[in-house]
């Protein structure tokens, strides 16, 4: 088990050696999301994990949680927003099969043998954002 989120990682090596990586990630290195905080500070708790699925296709799965500086789209006011976001994604080396597992699971196409891991969180978490979000005295 590894220490902290590599930038990136070579996909097949980490599949065949089952490799595991957890450790806090801090939310200023990914640019994208932390321009879209009230306050870029904090970190993520990440685990990701990379292997083959029950029928011996590679898969990464992990977990992200943390708590994340949002704005109140009614008030305004920046607010904590606690984020779980839970990961099963079928690694897939070309855009067929992409397209043609997208109704069965959720494919990620790797390209170059490569998973950009930290990038790859970024993406996550940015799609579990609201898309307004609202305070509890908001809502």
């Amino acid at each position: 088990m590894k220490d902290g989120i590599p930038l990136r990682v070579k996909a097949s090596a980490a599949v065949s050696r089952g490799s595991v990586w957890q450790g806090p990630l801090a939310v200023a290195k990914l640019p994208r999301l932390a321009a879209s905080l009230a306050e870029r500070d904090g970190e993520l708790s990440v685990q990701l994990e990379a292997g083959l699925d029950g029928t011996g296709k590679p898969q990464l799965r992990g977990r992200i949680c943390g708590e994340l500086a949002l704005t109140c789209q009614r008030c305004m006011k920046p607010f904590r927003w606690p984020l779980q976001v839970e990961l099963d994604l079928r690694l897939v080396t070309s855009e067929a099969e992409e397209k043609r597992l997208l109704h069965e699971c959720e494919p990620l196409l790797v390209e170059d043998d490569t998973l950009p891991l930290q990038t790859l969180v970024e993406e996550e978490v940015l799609l579990a954002l609201p898309i307004a979000p609202r305070c509890p005295d908001c809502t």
